[in-house]
């Protein structure tokens, strides 16, 4: 499959002024480094990068690279990292790396799920992501521009992982944890309310004997505290009357 294909040429004015400088022009500092060779400071165009960035399918791609005054050639390039401003989104610098046709690289592919999960469909459910690339150990030009795995199957609490596209897919060497999450389908936020977990006993019931007992307990200490108010009372009357007995016998 033939690389997207990317003009540049050579930089010069090092630094953060030099890079503003390059940005009002309408170019993106570069650098391209690898197979044991002095790194070259570059520049390439916005318009060719934002074009080749919105017809991708990853970040991660090969990139046929023409050096202006250059007897290289071009020259097969891996892009590394590509630094975006926090807020526009804009491209702030590219890292392309040298590669050669016949070495192995890693490299992620984007993951596709295909078709609708039959608990999300039919019984409401939600379905999480996990990761949305996978990683490959492959020669540049073997890389497929996705890896699709159907989820149409998946009820509430199936999942798919990378041990399933390692099946799916045995030509391809995959260095993911055979044990990740692709995808997961979730039973509804009020549903996981009312299913308690296996072995424990409902927290509503546990709850409501708690309360039943305390309140019992409150009742009983309300009535022998009356009692108890009672009998003094008795007491205090009983000895008021002595007392009066005894005066007028005086």
């Amino acid at each position: 499959m033939e690389k997207p294909k990317l003009n540049s040429h050579p930089r010069t004015g090092a630094g953060k002024e030099g890079a503003k400088r390059l940005r009002a022009s309408g170019e993106i500092p570069a650098i391209l480094y690898g197979h044991k060779r002095e790194p070259i400071s570059l520049a390439v165009s916005q318009k060719d990068i934002w074009h080749i960035l919105h017809t991708a399918t990853s970040e991660h791609m090969i990139l046929s690279l023409s050096i202006e005054g250059s007897s290289e050639g071009s020259v097969l390039t891996l892009v590394r990292d590509i630094q975006h401003h926090p807020v526009s989104g804009n491209v702030l610098h590219i890292d392309l790396q040298r590669i050669s046709v016949d070495e192995k690289l890693h490299i992620g592919v984007p993951i596709e799920l295909a078709g609708a999960a039959k608990g999300v469909k039919d019984e409401g459910g939600v379905l999480d992501h996990g990761i949305r690339e996978i990683t490959l150990n492959v020669k540049p030009m073997e890389i497929p521009e996705k890896v699709s795995i159907d989820i149409s199957h998946l009820e509430i609490g199936d999942s798919v992982h990378v041990s399933d596209l390692i099946a799916l897919y045995p030509d391809l060497e995959i260095i993911d944890d055979p044990n990740v999450t692709l995808a997961h389908v979730s039973a509804p936020k009020k549903l996981e309310a009312l299913i308690p977990e296996a072995g424990a006993p409902a927290a509503a019931a546990v709850a409501a004997e708690e309360e039943g007992a305390e309140g019992e307990e409150s009742a009983e200490g309300e009535e022998g505290a009356e009692e108890g108010k009672g009998k003094e009372k008795g007491k205090e009357k009983g000895k008021d009357k002595e007392e009066k007995k005894e005066k007028k016998g005086k």
